[in-house]
């Protein structure tokens, strides 16, 4: 945002019906105007008609052989209905632009797709479908065959690919559809804190489910005013690096229209809850390593910004405030923790920047930027989302530029090993 966006950003935030309609109506008219549709410093591949879905996962493989994506066909930017379908399958070959299909689901939005990802170092991967009252999660591997399912849908999976964290995706689809399934029920819809679910954990070894807390057990923990009457409910789960913790946000909805959020983190037993000091608002989160967390997020000073928190603890700095003025989807390259990978939503002329930043040298560097379509907004959107190869050498994003919603890949090469200042 220039300088004058981001005042009225200032104005209108607090009414998102508002913040919506001057948005849509400012890009509308700028969206006419000609500009290219692609600009990027390294090579990138686009896969049209695939997606993957959220910034907080990695699609390749351990063995950086296969390229985990959905395929669409037809149903192109079209809100999900009861029936439809996606494919499941895997990318492999040279520049991985080979497609294998494994299979389908009915489970799955234009953000997060099936919750699709690999079970650690192995060639199996996990995904949700339809089925049962709260949906089901598949396991398959890369040859085929079908290798397990679990009686409830998955959030996250650890590193090691042993627990999974499961909420109610059903219960989102009533006021937060772009992350929610048209498939399955939530029985407490009319709870507004319900007790019966929330997260629960799950062991994959021996698909036993423990739950941890319910959305009423959260939203009973330091209680704000605004929750009073608001309809709860818990998502964005996110283990961190050794497995050991986890994040997860907790969002109410007031009177259908404003959405506030708080942050927590607590071990896989939900012991140690920790409330991070946030102020109403907080999007998008990565873990940098196991004791920090990076979050674009409104401050307990009221400012909206990157923040990197250490858990279990108030302690918190603002990152990059004098190059980023907009919310991002970061992620961590893991071996080189000082940078991360980040992009921004559509400008005024519908394009949405690819960009690196090293929190250490504070250096902002811009890898492109890619202009998607006016059609594409709100629960049918296409976010960059950008995530990381295991090298740190190649980054995944979805995009809709060349007209259609594809898969797209750049290759950085050796720019993180050749400037990184604290590599592991």
């Amino acid at each position: 945002m220039n300088r004058i966006e981001s005042l009225i950003y200032q104005v209108v935030k607090h009414n998102p019906r508002i913040k919506n309609l001057v948005r849509d109506v400012y890009q509308s008219l700028f969206s006419i105007i000609p500009v290219p549709v692609e600009r990027s410093e390294y090579p990138v591949t686009v896969r049209e008609g695939f997606f993957f879905g959220f910034h907080d996962k990695n699609p390749w493989s351990y063995d950086k052989l296969n390229l985990l994506a959905h395929g669409y066909g037809q149903l192109a930017n079209k809100l999900p209905k009861t029936g439809d379908q996606i494919d499941i399958g895997f990318f492999s070959g040279a520049d991985f632009t080979t497609f294998h299909k494994i299979t389908s689901t009915s489970c799955y939005n234009w953000q997060q797709g099936s919750m699709l990802q690999w079970l650690g170092k192995t060639n199996k991967f996990i995904f949700n479908d339809a089925g049962g009252a709260d949906n089901v999660a598949k396991i398959f591997d890369t040859e085929g065959h079908a290798a397990g399912m679990l009686s409830k849908a998955i959030a996250a999976v650890d590193a090691d690919g042993t627990k999974a964290l499961s909420y109610n995706f059903a219960r989102l689809q009533r006021h937060f559809p772009g992350y929610g399934y048209v498939h399955g029920s939530d029985p407490e819809v009319e709870d507004k804190a319900p007790s019966l679910h929330g997260i629960s954990i799950i062991d994959l070894g021996n698909s036993v489910f423990t739950k941890l807390f319910s959305v009423r057990d959260i939203a009973s923990f330091r209680p704000e005013k605004s929750m009073e009457g608001a309809f709860h409910f818990l998502t964005h789960c996110l283990f961190s690096p050794s497995g050991q913790r986890f994040l997860f946000l907790h969002r109410w909805i007031k009177n259908k229209n404003f959405t506030y959020t708080r942050m927590f983190s607590c071990d896989i037993n939900g012991q140690h809850l920790h409330l991070f000091p946030t102020s109403d608002m907080v999007s998008h989160i990565a873990w940098q390593d196991e004791s920090h967390v990076l979050a674009y997020s409104r401050s307990i000073e009221n400012k909206d910004a990157y923040i990197l928190f250490q858990d279990m603890s108030d302690e918190h700095r603002l990152i990059g405030t004098s190059v980023f003025s907009s919310d991002g989807h970061p992620s961590f390259p893991g071996k080189f923790p000082e940078w991360f990978v980040t992009d921004t939503y559509p400008d005024r002329l519908q394009r949405s920047s690819l960009i690196l930043y090293n929190i250490l040298k504070e250096q902002r560097v811009d890898l492109g930027y890619f202009r998607q379509p006016y059609s594409y907004r709100d629960e049918v959107r296409c976010d960059l989302h950008p995530r990381w190869n295991h090298d740190g050498t190649l980054i995944c994003f979805d995009s809709a530029h060349s007209g259609k919603r594809s898969l797209c890949t750049m290759n950085i090469g050796d720019f993180l090993s050749t400037n990184h200042l604290n590599p592991r």
